[in-house]
């Protein structure tokens, strides 16, 4: 709209320009019978050409309807052409890319919501404490010491009694029981096999006995006290030497508490 007012406006500068600028107007006066005629002519159209640009510059450079409608008509068509020359591609892509993104997180939302749990009290493990019970298998056992003996003796020497005079006062620091097993060597399976292992017993249980009965002599509760004979069916070692025979004629003390 705004271009085509522009270009009106310029036609008619130009024909001013050029109207004025002429110095003689034989070229044009050949055309008429007489110059005054041509003067006259000449006069008229600068005239009509001065009339028709005051008017329009009053006017406020207005056109007729049909110019109007003719110029939108051009400028629409124009700005569609450019338009479509701007727009940029449609990102198919990035919104397919979008769609299965929000498919997956309903998904996911969907897959959440079914999720119960499983966990109820009745199916929790019932523990009844009071059916619970401590037996002696159960208490803390170690070996605290191991006493030696002679060959065929169940005699407590000296420093088997000061031994077991410590153990004495750790035991009833903790308020703990004692177990003495007695065992004994093989040197005897040159006898026949049941007197083989009726002595081997009756002398572990002897030297069971007899520290026991130092226990007892140092003030040690009897009701605390647990006695074993094994004869020997615990070696520690082997007896092919007379060590590994004097080894075996031994008595353990076990703690337990």
């Amino acid at each position: 709209m705004k271009n085509f007012i522009h270009f009106r406006f310029l036609t008619l500068t130009i024909l001013l320009f050029v109207l004025n600028s002429c110095g003689t107007y034989d070229y044009i006066a050949s055309g008429f019978s007489s110059e005054e005629e041509a003067v006259e002519e000449i006069s008229r159209a600068e005239d009509e050409l001065k009339s028709d640009l005051q008017d329009y510059v009053d006017s406020g450079g207005d056109v007729s309807e049909s110019e109007l409608e003719e110029s939108e008509t051009i400028d629409e068509e124009s700005q569609l052409v450019i338009s479509d020359e701007e727009l940029p591609p449609v990102p198919t892509k990035e919104y397919d890319s979008t769609l299965i993104v929000e498919d997956e997180e309903e998904k996911v939302v969907e897959t959440t919501d079914d999720v119960k749990p499983d966990f109820k009290e009745s199916n929790a493990p019932k523990i009844d404490f009071e059916r619970t019970r401590l037996n002696l298998s159960d208490k803390i056992q170690f070996r605290i010491a191991t006493l030696a003996f002679r060959s065929g003796s169940s005699v407590v020497d000296g420093k088997a009694l000061r031994k077991i005079k410590k153990i004495v006062e750790m035991a009833k620091s903790r308020n703990a029981k004692v177990k003495i097993v007695g065992h004994a060597s093989t040197r005897t399976r040159d006898m026949p096999n049941s007197e083989h292992k009726l002595v081997n017993f009756v002398i572990s249980d002897k030297r069971a006995q007899s520290v026991a009965k130092a226990f007892i002599n140092y003030n040690f509760p009897k009701e605390n006290l647990i006695t074993e004979a094994v004869s020997d069916s615990k070696p520690l070692f082997k007896e092919n030497m007379p060590a590994g025979t004097q080894a075996n004629q031994r008595t353990e003390i076990f703690l337990i508490y």
